[in-house]
């Protein structure tokens, strides 16, 4: 079953949060006053390396520049 947390309570443990759903690769669902409105999802397989930077720069294929 997927884990909810308050965004509340997620703004005090957020570095918690995402540790465990990168360990667990479980997401975490995320409420407002009970209601579903984000959810953390672990990175796809092959991209927890990547440092933010677009698909095309990461293989090597993007615009020279």
């Amino acid at each position: 079953m997927t884990e909810a947390v308050s965004i509340t309570r997620a703004r005090l443990i957020l570095g918690d949060l995402a540790r465990r759903v990168a360990t667990t690769r479980e997401p975490i669902v995320l409420t407002d006053h009970g209601r579903a409105i984000a959810t953390i999802m672990p990175m796809p397989p092959g991209c927890a390396d990547d440092p933010g930077g677009r698909p095309e720069e990461a293989a090597g294929t993007g615009p020279a520049g």
